[in-house]
């Protein structure tokens, strides 16, 4: 008796531990999010939960309605008029770890875009992270559920997030 109650205390202590680690990426919102020179969104379940109780109307808007329903949050950390960003993108990326997969990379004169995931045993995503770092800008998205590839570009194809728009024409296999 007492070793299964130790177990069931190691177990608890284990999800708690698991729940005030959160996502990779979330150390490094962390860091900045009180940082008033910072533009912080989030976008948390409850406001996926209400956007979900929407009727769309047309069968695209279905669709994508049925995706957010999978969608667990959103937070987007972003430096505008900056000259940290290639600094921010690489402070970033160290935070994460063996835990994500380069899915993309586009890199040019001027900035580098990097788009991560983390998926599950089932090969489905987890966890979408973006970094854009620029000579005059940085941002950083982390976006939580659990997807595919396919509803991640239909996500790409619906909003306007800067480098989202490179996601559009991403299928799985």
């Amino acid at each position: 008796m007492k070793r299964f109650l130790l177990l069931l205390l190691a177990v608890f202590a284990s999800f708690h531990l698991f729940a005030q680690q959160g996502s990779v990426i979330e150390r490094f919102f962390q860091k900045y999010e009180n940082d008033r020179s910072f533009t912080v969104i989030t976008i948390t379940p409850k406001m996926f939960s209400m956007f979900a109780k929407v009727d769309p109307g047309d069968a695209d808007a279905k669709n994508m309605m049925k995706v957010i329903q999978k969608l667990k949050g959103l937070r987007i950390l972003t430096k505008e008029s900056t000259k940290d960003g290639p600094r921010l993108y690489k402070e970033a990326a160290a935070f994460l770890g063996s835990d994500f997969e380069e899915l993309m990379t586009v890199r040019d004169k001027n900035s580098d875009l990097k788009f991560l995931v983390k998926e599950d045993a089932k090969g489905n995503i987890n966890e979408l992270v973006m970094l854009v770092g620029s000579s005059d800008e940085f941002l950083a998205m982390s976006l939580v559920g659990t997807l595919d590839l396919n509803e991640i570009s239909q996500i790409a194809n619906g909003v306007n997030i800067q480098g989202m728009d490179k996601l559009k024409n991403v299928k799985k296999k």
